[in-house]
């Protein structure tokens, strides 16, 4: 539940701090005593959309701060583990916006995006707003509302995910037909460009070994003349090896009286022998390299067809391998997808299949969940004043699917006894359909599983007796949950277990908003003047006395 706010700098609030309680808490004050601005700063520390224009003047930013006890909330405690944003099990909500119009959100003072924020949000506070009856006539509010109310998330998302698969193969399944438009002419040009490359039928590395031995080819003269020149270097009667050897013994002449040269004579030996050795290489390669024209003749030509191919092709010719390959997979892939449309459509036939057993599934649920809203707000109306008033919710399957399944929903409605239904839309007055949407509201609200709520002036154009009904409805849906009202009327203010009075008070020429929670006598003066006007009489007074009281008692007897 929501523990503490923390205003600074918003609207005419320079500083404000609010501590909350469980159970129903009615929030009051004159008009433009700056009710709305609370709900302002809740929706900002909740994910809503910032106004600069919030910021109060002369002040750099605004900064809003919501704490909301989570202990017994799982879902809550599970959303931010997965997103790295849980500590010490506690969930601090913050938003900060400047007078320039930049935002910033933090999550357990961790940064966090605005979307986040409203994610998170929706785990913790429902709020009805007083303009709901206007979104109520909107059928996919309405289709919304009845998911809401039946709790059937897991029937929702394994429709979705049918839904989604299905669509998945719809799209798979038109591109491919689409590419059947011209899908002759493609196995044509493929076929021709794979009759070309078997021509070639260019091989692995094989560039690069045909360009080798086409270098070596086209200078074997060259080479097998340097070769046999170094060869009679090494090798010849006045070459290297001969003058080593005449070295060698002129040193073995000497060696036994000068020690000293034995290390010289060691190296001329070793060198002779490497000469010898080299020369020996030398001789073998030039048997290797061999003046041949026609197979010179026959590695141009290769390369040269290799080369026309590779430039046909735009590509290089150590590439002509792979394109080689995507082709025949092309042309596999374009011979093989006739049968593969075949395929597709017994899969999207499946995929239907099973989509529509979902939404039968999730029909079902929809129609159970819509006889017992409609009984509940039906009985809902009758409490409120509309004894003869029959709510009903039509659930209806259609040909148009969606991921919310083959279900459109209408809220029908009448208010008078003989009078047919007809939809919530075309309820003539204004105050009919007000006390309608709060017994929607009402209805939905004792299901729902969010531990807050709130209710801005759901209650504008109900008065009299209904509005002490509507009192007492949200005063036992506070023995279950957090309920907060914002409200001009008396009767509902007297039920609350809480109330706040919202003042706007002018200082140093600055007007300022504050809210001060009220003990009984406190209470009782604001019930009078919610009563009375500006003028208090000991007559309303009284009043609002007996108002406070009875309610009270019926507040204990409720916990009894």
């Amino acid at each position: 539940m929501l523990q503490e706010l923390t205003i600074q700098n918003l609207a005419l609030i320079e500083k404000l701090h609010l501590n909350f309680e469980s159970g129903f808490t009615t929030l009051t004050g004159e008009t433009g005593a700056g009710k709305s601005i609370l709900l302002d700063a809740l929706g900002l520390a909740l994910g809503e959309r910032a106004d600069s224009a919030l910021v109060r003047h002369g002040t750099p930013k605004a900064d809003i701060t919501a704490d909301f006890d989570i202990t017994h909330l799982p879902d809550v405690q599970n959303w931010l583990t997965e997103n790295e944003l849980d500590e010490d099990n506690s969930c601090l909500l913050r938003r900060t916006l400047s007078s320039e119009g930049r935002s910033k959100a933090y999550i357990n003072g961790l940064p966090a995006s605005v979307s986040q924020l409203k994610s998170l949000s929706a785990l913790l506070i429902d709020i009805h707003g007083q303009h709901e009856h206007q979104t109520l006539m909107h059928t996919s509010k309405q289709l919304a509302l009845l998911d809401a109310y039946a709790k059937h998330d897991d029937q929702l998302a394994e429709t979705a995910e049918s839904y989604q698969a299905w669509q998945i193969l719809n799209r798979r399944y038109e591109e491919l037909h689409a590419s059947q438009a011209d899908r002759q002419s493609k196995l044509e040009l493929l076929e021709f460009q794979l009759s070309e490359f078997d021509k070639v039928q260019p091989q692995a590395d094989e560039f690069e070994t045909l360009s080798d031995e086409q270098n070596t080819l086209s200078h074997a003269s060259e080479i097998k003349q340097s070769v046999y020149n170094a060869y009679e270097a090494i090798e010849g009667d006045d070459g290297l090896t001969h003058k080593l050897s005449q070295a060698i013994s002129e040193l073995e002449n000497v060696s036994e009286f000068s020690p000293q040269l034995a290390e010289a004579l060691a190296q001329l030996n070793s060198i002779q022998i490497d000469c010898q050795a080299v020369a020996d290489d030398i001789q073998a390669q030039n048997h290797h390299v061999e003046l041949d024209p026609e197979r010179l003749q026959a590695v141009d030509e290769r390369l040269s067809e290799l080369f026309g191919l590779a430039k046909k092709y735009q590509l290089d010719p150590e590439q002509l391998i792979t394109k080689h390959q995507e082709i025949r997979d092309a042309l596999a892939e374009l011979s093989d997808s006739g049968a593969s449309l075949d395929t597709l459509k017994q899969e999207i036939d499946q995929a239907w299949s099973a989509f529509t057993q979902q939404a039968s599934k999730l029909h079902t649920s929809r129609t159970q969940a819509a006889k017992r809203l409609s009984e509940n707000v039906t009985a809902s109306m009758h409490t409120l004043g509309m004894e003869n008033g029959l709510f009903q919710i039509d659930v209806n399957t259609t040909d148009k699917a969606s991921k919310l399944g083959l279900d459109q929903v209408h809220f029908q409605v009448t208010a008078n006894k003989g009078q047919p239904l007809q939809p919530l839309a075309k309820v003539a007055s204004g105050g009919e359909l007000s006390r309608i949407s709060l017994a929607i509201q009402v209805a939905s609200a004792e299901v729902a599983s969010l531990p807050s709520m709130i209710f801005d002036e759901v209650d504008v154009g109900i008065g009299g007796g209904i509005a002490e009904v509507v009192g007492q409805k949200m005063q036992q849906l506070g023995r279950h949950r957090q309920v907060f009202s914002i409200t001009h009327l008396a009767q509902v203010a007297a039920y609350g277990d809480q109330q706040l009075i919202i003042r706007k008070h002018t200082e140093n020429d600055q007007t300022k908003t504050q809210v001060t929670q009220l003990d009984d006598d406190a209470r009782i003066e604001e019930l009078a003047r919610m009563l009375g006007g500006m003028k208090i009489t000991e007559q309303t007074l009284k009043h609002a006395e007996e108002m406070l009281s009875l309610a009270q008692q019926t507040a204990q007897q409720t916990r009894a």
